[in-house]
């Protein structure tokens, strides 16, 4: 891996203290997809946090935090990666090496206001050769940064730190002053809160400002650009915990002196002065096409469509730097009258928009999208309607800069392909044909949804519904990441009819992450940022979002990187390990998803949740999927309120380090899925899960089984450290159970798997409560396990009002 000239001191403080990786607290500088360095070095902490350059001072109400230093043992244990975010008494999970036998962990915690903080020294709950969980003492202050040592003796190994700010991405990452952007991330809020966070804005190598947010919640915190010259800036966040260590940045910002749009406004052309009739009788494809090519001859510039409707038999071609602007959509209305074996619009260049106006394409462009997209640049629909019954309103391939707000759209579902920098605010998503999903997306990153409504078209119409799906990522197009969903609201979304339709679909948020390939060949070197091995032989054709490496068995499980190259049987990683692997190490090469949330969002399948066997889910993470927090949702009327899912470890499909915190789930079939399913071959010594919390959920009216523990007859694809954290369950038949294919076990005769599969280990249920008051016929059952080789660990979790089954777990320990 090539380093910038003054990096050795960088790598010696990753080598004596290394944080986790990552844009917002990893020991090198954020790079782009390039390998270039985003924006200038930034300065350095005592622990390789980042700070700004110059420090500014921190605002009053800052915590205090002031944690000792000392510099990693060389044969100390050492953390790989850990849970992100936990309070005090909350049990985190870990993976990393020698966490077990005699190691103890310390925990730094300071009152804000104190002078100094103090160390606690704890035991883990579990902990083995891969993978750890402790819970935090119960007497640290609450909602704030924590520092955590593993130790041996006196041999301490490098800290990591919990709950410290987490700025993943900035969108749009261009603006004027005046527009407003995101910030996304993970801890970005105070105390998790939605009230306080610290956005910094500076130019490169000087002094800057605070921003004040206009809104703030712990993964989304906006802003309105201030006052700026155009030019580059650097965003830092910081949410009022781990003083001078709370840092997180920097990401990029891009200030243009004038919106683009502005420019637009500047010159009009009416399209009714090139022969318009717009009566709805009269062919007007010939006219508009005269005022488009005015329009483009003096673009930046706006065409006009007075009220009216134009009825058009051609595709329309939209220039570059264009607004097509109506009186309103339901006043303006350009219209398809004939068939088209092609879409109604195509934009395929830059800074086209259009505004208050509806395109119709009358159910006339077949399969075709009604505005097919490309590969363009800065699009914007903002109060449109596009009406694309049976068929996809949009195609974006590989588009970058799109935004769709406060709009309309009547369609199967639209396709984003590997898209970048995409927004949908405020839109009201009507589906037909039994389509997909709203969107689709497979390899694309910096994606998100606010405040969206989906809906069935005219459920009365056989077309008239949606399948339920509010969005798919898949990775045909290589690696995604940075996701968020915020604020969207679904209604009677999901399979109408399993006899008409096919009833696998329905998952609301469903990540299919499947594309990945076990590495058989052996490790020959590893350094912090590069691996050889025998030979890369099937290194798989390039996609524009690339791949990862993630270390699915052996040293270092549990982590992923992304890779930036490859020269024979050598990769290069965008971001250093924190433990580096060796010949032990068993790697997938992996199309993965990582770095989303899913917070605050109202998902509402069908009133048939319980009558057929479809697979309607509130939030499906399937395969290669890492660091996803799922937070403060309401879930209502799905077959499985929740899923984790591991397949087969012959191809290291496996979820790691996955956060389901806060959420409600009601009148559901099964309430929590986690699990190896369709897992018919596997490979021992490949983790299916790792580092797992689910934590302070609830689960109401159930009516089947409140946790389902899935596993199938398969080696590999084993769990560790999975952590059920304060949950309740309350009108549940089955509360937790252990078994095998449980999905298809519909009357309660659970089954162990017959011969080899997926185990179960260390696996912390802590101050659970599970209640089966009040359910409805006889045979209800608490806690059920079917594989006595499973190992629990049970803190305070109570099992009543059950007919059977109410005592519990055998607790127990092993290794692997």
């Amino acid at each position: 891996m090539k380093f910038r000239l003054g990096q050795g001191l960088f790598i010696a403080l990753f080598l004596l203290a290394s944080p986790l990786s990552g844009d917002g607290g990893g020991p090198f500088p954020r790079q782009d997809d390039s390998g270039d360095l985003a924006v200038s070095e930034p300065g350095w902490s005592p622990f390789a946090f980042p700070v700004p350059v110059p420090e500014p001072a921190l605002p009053p109400g800052v915590d205090r935090f002031d944690p000792p230093l000392s510099p990693a043992g060389s044969t100390a244990p050492a953390i790989a990666e850990i849970s992100r975010t936990a309070d005090h008494g909350e049990v985190v999970s870990m993976t990393g090496v020698d966490l077990d036998g005699a190691t103890t962990f310390d925990v730094f915690s300071q009152v804000p206001t104190a002078t100094r903080g103090a160390i606690t020294e704890i035991g883990p709950l579990s902990a083995d050769t891969t993978a750890a969980t402790l819970a935090l003492p119960e007497g640290i202050p609450a909602g704030t940064m924590f520092m955590l040592w593993p130790k041996r003796g006196k041999d301490r190994g490098a800290p990591v730190a919990i709950n410290r700010t987490e700025a993943w991405w900035v969108g749009p990452d261009n603006g004027a002053p005046g527009e407003r952007i995101s910030i996304y991330g993970r801890n970005l809020a105070t105390s998790t809160g939605t009230l306080s966070s610290l956005v910094y804005l500076k130019p490169t190598g000087r002094a800057g400002w605070y921003v004040t947010p206009v809104a703030v919640n712990p993964f989304k915190v906006d802003i309105d650009i201030p006052e700026l010259a155009a030019g580059r800036y650097e965003v830092w966040m910081h949410n009022g915990h781990g003083g001078k260590y709370g840092w997180s940045g920097p990401l990029s910002l891009d200030v243009v002196l004038r919106s683009r749009w502005a420019r637009q406004a500047d010159t009009v052309v009416n399209v009714q002065n090139y022969g318009a009739v717009a009566d709805g009788t009269a062919d007007d494809t010939e006219a508009i096409a005269l005022a488009l090519e005015a329009a483009r001859s003096v673009a930046p510039s706006t065409l006009v469509f007075p009220a009216r409707t134009y009825l058009v038999s051609q595709t329309l071609v939209a220039p570059d730097n264009v607004t097509w602007r109506g009186a309103g959509s339901d006043k303006t209305e350009i219209r398809l009258q004939t068939p088209l074996a092609a879409s109604m619009v195509a934009a395929t260049g830059r800074n086209v928009q259009f505004q208050h106006l509806t395109l119709n394409a009358a159910r006339n462009t077949g399969k075709n999208p009604l505005l097919f997209l490309g590969s363009a640049r800065n699009i914007r629909l903002d109060h449109v309607k596009l009406d694309a019954w049976g068929t996809a309103a949009i195609e974006a391939q590989d588009v970058e800069g799109l935004a769709i707000l406060s709009s309309e759209l009547i369609e199967d579902g639209s396709f984003y392909g590997n898209s970048r920098q995409v927004f949908l605010s405020g839109n009201r998503f009507r589906m037909t044909g039994d389509g997909e999903s709203v969107a689709a997306l497979w390899g694309g990153r910096d994606f998100s949804m606010t405040d969206n409504t989906l809906t069935n078209a005219d459920e009365a119409q056989e077309d008239g519904n949606g399948i339920g799906r509010f969005f798919v990522a898949q990775t045909h197009r290589g690696s995604m990441r940075n996701l968020y969903w915020g604020g969207n609201v679904s209604h009677n979304a999901g399979p109408r009819d399993c006899a008409k339709v096919d009833c696998n679909k329905g998952e609301q948020i469903c990540f299919e992450i499947y594309g990945s390939q076990l590495l058989q060949t052996d490790v020959v070197a590893a350094s912090a940022g590069e691996v050889t091995f025998q030979s890369l032989d099937a290194m798989p054709q390039e996609v524009p979002g690339g791949r990862d490496l993630v270390i699915v068995g052996g040293r270092g499980a549990g982590q992923h990187r992304h890779i930036l190259s490859h020269s024979g049987a050598t990769v290069v990683l965008e971001a250093p390990w924190v433990v580096v692997p060796d010949r032990t190490s068993r790697f997938a090469l992996a199309a993965v998803a990582d770095r989303a949330a899913i917070y605050d969002n109202r998902f509402e399948g069908r009133s048939s949740y319980s009558l057929h066997d479809s697979d309607t889910t509130g939030v499906l993470l399937y395969g290669n999927v890492y660091d996803v927090v799922v937070d403060s949702n309401r879930i209502s009327r799905m077959r499985h309120g929740m899923m984790t899912v591991a397949l087969g470890s012959n191809a290291g499909l496996s979820p790691y380090f996955l956060q389901y915190s806060n959420n409600w789930v009601t009148n559901s079939n099964s309430g929590l899925y986690v699990g190896t399913t369709f897992a018919e071959t596997g490979v021992p010594g490949i983790w299916g899960g790792l580092g797992n919390v689910y934590r302070k959920n609830r689960f109401e009216n159930i009516a089947h089984i409140g946790v389902e523990y899935e596993t199938w007859d398969a080696d590999g694809s084993d769990f560790n450290g999975t952590v059920f954290d304060r949950n309740s369950f309350a009108g549940v038949r089955y509360g937790f159970v252990d078994g095998y294919k449980l999905m298809w076990t519909p009357d309660g005769s659970f089954k162990a798997a017959p011969g080899p599969h997926p185990q179960r280990i260390g696996t912390v249920l802590h101050h659970n409560r599970f209640d089966g008051t009040g359910v409805d016929g006889d045979g209800s059952r608490g806690f059920v396990t079917m594989h006595a080789d499973n190992s629990w660990v049970d803190i305070g979790s109570t099992w009543t009002g059950f007919d059977m089954d109410n005592e519990g777990p055998v607790v127990g320990t092993r290794t692997r």
